[in-house]
């Protein structure tokens, strides 16, 4: 699970993201990398950024399911949540 504080949500959500987009490089998970990729590296951490990388990151959960580990799954889901959060503060 990432943290719950801003500052190291993140540094952790950053370092999530490269460490899916690796291990879906090193196993050639083409279907995985081919939502993420448009959305990474969020480089703007603006509202909109956001927004497309929430989705890629559904869209991965949605199309690419059967390409992901248990564990990535559970960061996916962890990574939409942190973003979502992000983007719709309560």
């Amino acid at each position: 699970m990432l943290a719950t504080s801003e500052q190291n949500t993140d540094v952790e959500l950053l370092a999530a993201l490269q460490w899916l987009a690796e291990a879906w490089c090193d196993r050639r998970s083409l279907t995985a990398l081919r939502y993420l990729l448009p959305a990474y590296p969020v480089l703007q951490p603006h509202t909109e950024g956001l927004d497309t990388l929430l989705i890629a990151l559904k869209d991965v959960r949605a199309f690419a399911r059967e390409e992901l580990t248990e564990p990535e799954l559970l960061l996916v889901n962890d990574c939409i949540l942190v973003v979502d959060r992000k983007i719709h503060p309560h």
